[in-house]
């Protein structure tokens, strides 16, 4: 069962195609002035933003804010706002952040929130006598703030099949014993691990 962290995510992508000599630019480059070699984290009272370079000439943002879990549609993760509320969030933006990242919020188009769930470890990643196996997202949601979720996915594949190609024509059952008893314990401390750094960014 996922479990709402107890904060959300406001995201944006700007794209400056054709802007790359602007002001905002500019602005931003000097702030950050490593941008397009590393993500940056700002913390700041019980909140945290990330920013980095996406290929394209687009700068994509997070910034992590405290709250009661929203009343999702559907079973999008993500929400349209008002214009209220984005007007809100840009004039506190003004308050917590640099000019520059202030700056770079405000004139993003279109932001929107992205509501922040992860899952308690499972018990187990096989089941159905040993014929049906978890993984990626479906065997361990987590936080983003460990950076891992692709990366345990992918692993999550390679022993699998290094795992059935092992056993050969044997029954799936001692594979799947095998990929489980690789991956549970490392998939487990991952996603708490995530899930902890995630509460102490956000004072929680």
């Amino acid at each position: 069962m996922c479990r709402y962290s107890g904060y959300c995510a406001w995201r944006g992508v700007f794209d400056f195609t054709g802007k790359e000599s602007s002001g905002i630019i500019t602005g931003i480059r000097r702030a950050y002035p490593e941008l397009g070699s590393c993500l940056y984290f700002d913390l700041a009272e019980k909140t945290h933003a990330v920013l980095y370079e996406l290929p394209g000439n687009r700068l994509n943002w997070l910034w992590y804010i405290n709250g009661p879990e929203p009343e999702l549609t559907g079973s999008s993760v993500t929400m349209k706002v008002s214009d209220a509320t984005l007007a809100g969030m840009q004039e506190d933006a003004e308050r917590v952040w640099s000019p520059e990242l202030a700056r770079l919020i405000r004139e993003t188009a279109e932001p929107f929130v992205n509501v922040i769930y992860d899952a308690d470890p499972l018990p187990r990643l096989s089941w159905a006598g040993g014929s049906v196996a978890l993984v990626g997202d479906a065997a361990h949601p987590t936080t983003p703030h460990g950076l891992r979720s692709t990366n345990m996915s992918v692993h999550d594949a390679r022993v699998l099949g290094e795992c059935l190609a092992r056993w050969g024509q044997t029954p799936p059952p001692r594979a799947l014993a095998e990929y489980e008893a690789a991956r549970l314990p490392v998939v487990a401390a991952q996603v708490l691990h995530a899930r902890r750094l995630g509460r102490l960014k956000q004072g929680l």
